[in-house]
C-alpha cells in the first residue's frame, strides 16, 4: 500500500519554468537543460520502479516514496522506504543505461555509455549512509530498531550490471528493477519475528510523513537576474511570446492560436523563478497588459491567496 506518493520535484518545475522564460541563446541555458534532463531521468526511474513494487502484497507493506527527513542541520533522502511489521527496506533507485561496473575497492561505479566513461560514487555506500541516518532518527524518536535491509535498484532496461570482483555484497544488494520482488521475498523469509504492531507502524508512518521536508528552490545557483526573464504570455501552440488579450481571451499574433487561460502558466512561472508574490502592477508588466481592471479580474479569477486591501493587494502562490 502506498501511504506517501511522490510529487513532481520542485527542481524539475523550476528548471522547466526558467527554460520557458530565458532566451534560446542565453549562456546559462545548456547548464539548466542538463540539470533538468538529469532530474527528469531520476524521476522517470522512480516511476518505472512503481510497477515492480506494485507486485508486492498490498496488505504486507507500506510504501513511502521520496522522503526527505531533517536530521540535525542536514537532511537524508530515501527514494523508497518500505515498512512491514517485521523489517524495513530502503531502496536507492538509479536510472542509468549502459554498462555499470562496480568497483567496491574504491567505492565507485564506472559507467560506459555511448563510448564515454563516467565515474560515480558507489550507490551501495550511499544507501548505507541513509540506513545509518534512519537508525539515528528512529532512536531520537524512541522507536524500536527493527531489522533494516537495503537495495540499490536499476530500473532502466538498458542497464548492464557487472561485478568483476565478485563482491558478495554487490550480488546481494544490487539488482535490476524486475528482481526486487524476489529480493523482498528473501527478506520476508529471513525475518520471522514481528517487531511492530499495526498501531506502532501507523504511528511511524504518520511521523515520517509529518517530518518530510521537500527540497527548496535551487534557482540561486544559476545566478540569474530579473532582466534575464522574458515578459509576456507564451503561446501554448507555437511557444512564442506573441499573445495579446482581446475580448477576455489570449490570441497569438504568430500562429493564430486562442486560449482562455494561457496566463496561468505565466503567473506560475513568475513564482517558480523566485518571486514570492505578485501585485497588480507586476502582473501588468508580466502579461503586457495596460488595464489594471483586467489585471485585477485575472488575479481574482485565479483564486490566489492575498493580503491587503483592494488598492495595495499582494497575491501569493497556492
Amino acid at each position: 500500500m502506498i501511504v506517501k506518493k511522490r510529487t513532481i520535484p520542485l527542481r524539475i518545475l523550476i528548471d522547466e519554468a526558467v527554460l520557458r522564460r530565458i532566451s534560446l541563446n542565453h549562456p546559462k541555458r545548456s547548464e539548466i537543460l542538463q540539470d533538468l534532463l538529469i532530474r527528469r531521468a531520476g524521476f522517470k526511474g522512480e516511476q518505472d520502479m512503481d510497477y515492480y513494487l506494485s507486485l508486492l502484497n498490498d496488505s504486507d507493506f507500506y510504501i513511502l516514496q521520496d522522503l526527505r527527513i531533517p536530521l540535525g542541520k542536514n537532511h537524508f533522502q530515501i527514494d523508497f522506504l518500505i515498512l512491514s511489521t517485521y523489517f524495513i527496506l530502503l531502496i536507492e533507485n538509479k536510472n542509468m543505461p549502459g554498462i555499470i561496473e562496480f568497483d567496491p575497492d574504491f567505492n565507485q561505479v564506472i559507467r560506459t555509455y555511448n563510448d564515454k566513461i563516467e565515474i560515480y560514487d558507489d550507490p551501495v555506500m550511499q544507501v548505507k549512509r541513509q540506513l545509518i541516518q534512519l537508525v539515528h532518527w528512529l532512536k531520537l524518536n524512541h522507536f524500536t530498531i527493527p531489522p533494516i535491509e537495503f537495495l540499490v535498484t536499476y530500473s532502466n532496461q538498458g542497464s548492464i550490471l557487472k561485478n568483476p570482483t565478485k563482491n558478495e555484497e554487490i550480488f546481494k544488494r544490487v539488482c535490476k528493477g524486475g528482481s526486487v520482488v524476489m529480493k523482498v521475498e528473501e527478506f520476508k523469509s529471513r525475518h520471522k519475528s514481528e517487531i511492530f504492531s499495526q498501531k506502532e507502524i501507523k504511528k511511524l508512518i504518520k511521523l515520517l510523513i509529518k517530518s518530510h521536508e521537500p527540497e527548496g528552490s535551487h534557482i540561486s545557483k544559476f545566478k540569474l537576474s530579473p532582466s534575464d526573464f522574458l515578459q509576456g504570455v507564451q503561446c501554448p501552440s507555437c511557444s512564442q511570446f506573441y499573445m495579446e488579450r482581446i475580448s477576455g481571451s489570449w490570441h497569438c499574433t504568430s500562429c493564430g492560436a486562442r486560449s482562455d487561460d494561457a496566463h496561468v502558466q505565466a503567473v506560475m512561472d513568475y513564482f517558480l523563478v523566485g518571486n514570492p508574490s505578485i501585485t497588480n502592477k507586476q502582473l501588468r508588466i508580466l502579461l503586457r497588459l495596460t488595464s489594471d481592471k483586467t489585471a485585477s479580474r485575472i488575479l481574482l479569477k485565479m483564486n490566489l491567496p492575498f493580503t491587503g486591501t483592494t488598492k495595495d493587494r499582494v497575491y501569493y502562490p497556492k
